[in-house]
């Protein structure tokens, strides 16, 4: 199935909008800044995981996400093109993800599949996940993981 192309404009702003809304989240989960990543989630919002507790209201997600991320030396998140659907103020969104990361505890290389389904809801501080649900395709350990982890000095979070 192929989604409709947006109607207007301002359809085409918010699918643009809620892309950028999963770049972000990517972003800052990549850079280890838990709680700005979490900022893109409604205050209510809510993650669904196969591997955690749903995480309902931002406060749930932050813990969730941070406790995850944990015993990760690194985690490096990339978000594919996805398909968003807008319908007035909310929205349905599909962004297929690959995540690299590394444990703590033994140096374990970790690559990771998967795809988030999301509700997206318009709120005065602009769009906001009001629901993602992570479904995972596949993980495994990657060759080439084994090097040296670089500072993020030289990155520094957007205002």
């Amino acid at each position: 199935m192929i989604l409709r192309e947006p109607r207007d404009a301002s359809e085409a702003c918010d699918v643009i909008a809620i892309q950028h809304l999963a770049a972000s989240y990517a972003d800052a989960v990549s850079r280890g800044d838990i709680a700005d990543a979490c900022l893109t989630y409604a205050e209510d919002g809510e993650l669904h995981s196969p591997t955690t507790e749903p995480a309902i209201g931002r406060a749930a997600v932050t813990t969730t996400v941070t406790a995850t991320c944990a015993s990760l030396e690194f985690v490096f998140q990339t978000v594919h093109q996805g398909l968003v659907e807008i319908d007035g103020d909310t929205a349905r969104a599909r962004f297929p993800i690959t995540e690299w990361a590394r444990r703590s505890s033994d140096a374990r290389p970790i690559q990771f599949l998967g795809i988030y389904e999301d509700e997206c809801v318009r709120t005065s501080g602009g769009w906001r996940f009001s629901k993602r649900t992570l479904v995972p395709r596949t993980m495994g350990r990657p060759e080439g993981l084994s090097g040296r982890v670089i500072p993020l000095d030289a990155l520094r979070a957007w205002a």
